[in-house]
């Protein structure tokens, strides 16, 4: 099967397709620079649509991952993110109906409010920023475009990725941030009393390649969070990191956000549906991350 890849060179994106080649898929990407080693096509998903329908050709699969992720730089530039992350999925869209390919988008977390308890996929999608709306968006192109031109879609909404490839991003990619500040002896500052679901890329890539599959043999309009399903406090994270990386750092509580602001999926539809749980126990995971972040960022 040959896959388009777009956003391929972001952690996702290399995780993604380092899985897809190991499993046999000729792989084709697209976006502005190339990936090392396989088939690329230069374009840009927001402008590009006559390019991105030529790299989709002869494509059985689109995996949709190019975005931008920052939710605090998204409120300084909301009409860019919806241009990007809701614009450049529907111009996807379009190339996938042309190809005759089924379609994976990389939704986030970011579509859920924050709330004590788990996130459900029924549960009524509420963001709190651009960036989560410009998600909500394409998330909806891709039902219309199940419904209206019978391209099978498949939603994922990612919770807190992290492993190697990740940089910090501004005030996002907080295992990132804890990782260097552990490395480089600075306090880890806590900053909110709430829990997220940190999930290894690993698992995310492999939950991309199991909906593909699933969407080639069932067909429609599926969601699924992909995630652990396990809630770690920010604090429990950073404390885990000082402890993995032997670290002097000491842990600073600067909390401006209170208990039950969480982010943690229900993954019991994924399991029943894709048979998909994750495999990689969040300190395997971080010791992971931060043997590659001692190896490459020192």
């Amino acid at each position: 099967m040959r896959v388009l890849v777009t956003g391929a060179t972001g952690l996702i994106g290399r995780h993604t397709l380092a899985l897809l080649q190991a499993h046999g898929h000729a792989v084709r990407t697209f976006q502005r620079s190339p990936a090392p080693g396989v088939e690329y096509v230069a374009g840009d998903v927001r402008s590009d649509r006559a390019a991105l329908c030529h790299a989709a050709d002869g494509c059985a699969a689109l995996v949709h991952l190019a975005g931008r992720g920052d939710v605090e730089e998204s409120r300084h530039d909301p009409a860019g993110y919806a241009e990007l992350n809701a614009g450049g999925a529907l111009h996807a869209l379009e190339a996938a109906r042309a190809a005759g390919a089924v379609f994976v988008l990389a939704s986030s977390q970011r579509v859920y409010p924050l709330k004590p308890g788990t996130c459900r996929e029924a549960d009524p999608p509420a963001p709190d920023s651009p960036y989560g709306y410009a998600k909500w968006v394409a998330e909806v192109w891709c039902r219309m475009a199940s419904e209206q031109f019978d391209v099978p879609t498949r939603v994922l909404r990612f919770f807190s990725v992290y492993g190697p490839g990740q940089q910090a991003n501004g005030g996002s990619g907080v295992v990132s941030i804890f990782v260097r500040a552990a490395l480089d002896g600075r306090p880890l500052v806590v900053q909110s009393a709430g829990r997220r679901d940190f999930t290894d890329a690993r698992d995310v890539a492999r939950g991309i390649l199991i909906a593909v599959e699933h969407a080639q043999r069932e067909g429609g309009h599926h969601m699924f969070n992909i995630a652990t399903g396990a809630g770690t406090t920010f604090g429990e994270l950073a404390d885990s990191i000082v402890r993995l990386a032997d670290s002097t750092s000491p842990v600073e509580l600067r909390l401006r956000e209170a208990e039950g602001n969480d982010l943690v999926a229900d993954t019991s539809h994924a399991r029943e549906v894709l048979g998909f749980s994750t495999c990689v126990r969040l300190a395997d995971g971080l010791e992971r991350y931060i043997q590659w972040t001692r190896q490459n960022c020192s």
